[in-house]
């Protein structure tokens, strides 16, 4: 068994939840907010057996897209910082792949 923790962007997570409802892939949803941007994403733990380990991957993939999105950020000149606006790849998504021993239910 794996512990799959995948870290999505809100606006991916739609898809993403479609994708392993249509196909049973049980997973706990937690809200949580990226500290760089300050954006919503959605955090999902997900155990699965290692033969369906790809088939998750690839609905992750087909779901969570990067992309450039112009953002104000804050960046040191040397003496202060200043805003200025570049363009921040967002999007995709993060996976923590951990081993599973045991599974308990009560």
């Amino acid at each position: 068994m794996r512990l799959l923790i995948i870290i999505v962007q809100e606006v991916d997570y739609p898809r993403l939840s479609d994708a392993f409802v249509a196909h049973e892939i049980r997973a706990t949803k937690f809200l949580t907010e990226g500290l760089y941007l300050n954006k919503k994403n959605i955090t999902l733990m997900v155990c699965i057996q290692e033969d369906r380990l790809e088939e998750v991957f690839g609905y992750i993939r087909e779901s969570c897209t990067e992309r450039i999105e112009e953002r104000e950020v804050s960046e040191y000149n040397g003496q202060y910082f200043v805003d200025v606006v570049r363009g921040i790849k967002i999007g995709g998504a993060t996976v923590f792949n951990i081993g599973v021993d045991e599974i308990l239910k009560f």
